[in-house]
């Protein structure tokens, strides 16, 4: 992407000058129909993707070497970035027999290779963010050989987790504090990490129910799905401009309510509850509540008076180069999580690598100004696309009927630099037209476009239940997600007009 125009990127080419680009580019839309069915020859097409969904080349190089020393040919291998993945990881691909081994800051998980056991592998990994980042592995790999590690511009490692913390706790006001966040390798782990801390403790207090309020982020939902046990379970309330069935939830089993998890917008519909009733339901039958504002960045979401615990996926907006993943837990000062509990959370935690957090403490430093060159490109592309003949709906941070729950947490003109659409008619020959990014991403100073239903809900996309879920849900499969960058907005409304 470059300030002269928005660029296409020919299919596996990455964002320019990264070895550890977040932001690769998608195909054709059928492309990525054949990738839901399986097509080899498609998948074998793609070189490389969203690092949780798709394994870094440097990672999997260091595994297959690792492997091949041994004289393992026949053995499946993944780079664990913390020894506290190794029983959950253990338990998740049960029946396999995984053998570990700790090397120098990570452990190498192997097993008799099998299509079950990388699935069910590459799953965890995504859903818990265990795995090891690109950084990491190129610092191994070049430690091995004669392999230059590209340079880039950081941060002083060793200043900048405080660094880092400062200018998250900046974003999210006041009652956040430096000293109470907890930084991991991406948002996902921090959410499992809050999940697994807290899972335990609350079900020896009889608390055993986890409530997802709105559609959530695909691997908060399969978190809270695949990690439960026995000690917990998960419901699902999807509607949350209707707060009578959490209420009836609350009635009826109160005691037994561990969390209400949601976001604030959601993510893809932008959807925002009335986080004050939803605060009071918790607060009075003693339930935590987790809000996540990564949407539409901590910068404009104000949460912290409401929330007890707010997840933040780092990658989006703070990383804005697209070159970084990182995430955290913050705990505001009226939270009603104990330093105990803080205590077995951190044990979930994997702690991110180095380099990552000298990169993104660097790149935080245009973090404010992302945010406000965002916001106003947002305002205008919804205006341009809610009064276009072709447009179907337009989903974002102001939409009705949520917008006034919105502005009581961000005000006036602070949407963020997401919102998502649906067109008239079908979407593959504007999606293959467009020239933007295709990357499943968001918060990027370029702009980036995504058809995300096709993307995160591939598995759902393939059976009748699953669109019927999706459907109940209000995720249309024509759904398309735009995040806006800093180019200039009659550039990108251009690029929009030239598609449509």
């Amino acid at each position: 992407m470059t300030p002269s125009g928005l660029r296409h990127f020919p299919l596996g080419e990455q964002v320019p000058a990264s070895n550890h680009a977040v932001c690769v580019s998608l195909p054709t839309m059928t492309d990525i129909i054949g990738y839901e069915t399986k097509d080899p020859v498609i998948i074998n097409q793609i070189p490389a993707g969203y690092p949780r969904f798709v394994t870094h080349k440097l990672i999997s190089q260091l595994i297959n070497e690792l492997l091949l020393e041994k004289g393992y040919k026949h053995r499946t291998g993944f780079a664990l970035a913390s020894r506290r993945a190794i029983d959950d990881f253990r338990t998740f691909l049960s029946p396999h027999e995984i053998e570990f081994e700790e090397r120098n800051g990570f452990v190498l998980a192997h097993a008799k290779k099998s299509s079950d056991l990388q699935r069910a592998g590459k799953a965890f990994l995504q859903h818990t963010g265990f795995s090891i980042s690109s950084r990491q592995a190129e610092d191994i790999l070049a430690a091995r050989s004669a392999m230059t590690v590209r340079q880039e511009e950081t941060e002083e490692e060793e200043n900048a987790s405080i660094r880092a913390r400062r200018q998250i706790a900046d974003a999210m006001g006041e009652e956040v504090l430096p000293e109470n966040i907890l930084l991991a390798t991406s948002g996902a782990n921090a959410f499992h990490a809050l999940f697994r801390g807290t899972r335990e403790h609350l079900a020896d207090q009889g608390r055993t129910l986890w409530i997802q309020f709105g559609w959530l982020y695909v691997d908060t939902i399969k978190v809270l799905s695949n990690f439960c046990g026995d000690r917990a379970e998960s419901i699902a309330v999807h509607n949350v401009s209707d707060l009578s069935e959490l209420r009836k939830l609350f009635s009826e089993r109160g005691s037994e309510i561990a969390a209400v998890v949601t976001e604030v917008p959601t993510n893809p519909l932008f959807h925002t509850c009335n986080l004050d009733e939803v605060r009071g339901l918790c607060r009075s039958n003693g339930a935590i509540l987790v809000a996540d504002p990564t949407m539409a960045s901590p910068r404009n979401v104000k949460v912290a008076d409401h929330a007890d615990v707010i997840v933040n996926s780092l990658t989006k907006y703070a990383a804005n180069e697209g070159d970084v993943m990182l995430g955290c837990l913050a705990f505001p000062k009226k939270s009603t999580v104990h330093n105990i509990w803080i205590d077995r959370i951190r044990h979930y935690i994997a702690p991110p690598y180095s380099r990552d957090l000298a990169r993104i403490a660097f790149e935080m430093g245009h973090y404010p100004d992302l945010i406000e060159r965002t916001n106003k490109n947002l305002m205008e592309l919804a205006t341009y696309l809610e009064s276009h003949p072709s447009i179907k709906k337009v989903h974002w941070s102001y939409s009705e009927p949520f917008q006034s729950n919105y502005r009581k947490l961000a005000g006036d003109e602070k949407p963020g630099c997401a919102l998502a659409f649906e067109l008239k008619y079908g979407m593959e020959s504007f999606y293959n037209k467009i020239r933007i990014l295709k990357s499943p991403s968001f918060g990027t100073k370029f702009s980036l476009l995504c058809p995300y239903v096709h993307l995160a809900h591939y598995d759902l996309m393939q059976n009748k239940q699953g669109r019927n879920l999706l459907a109940s849900a209000g995720l249309s499969p024509e759904l398309i997600r735009v995040s806006v960058g800093e180019e200039e907005v009659q550039e990108i409304i251009s690029v929009f007009s030239e598609a449509l």
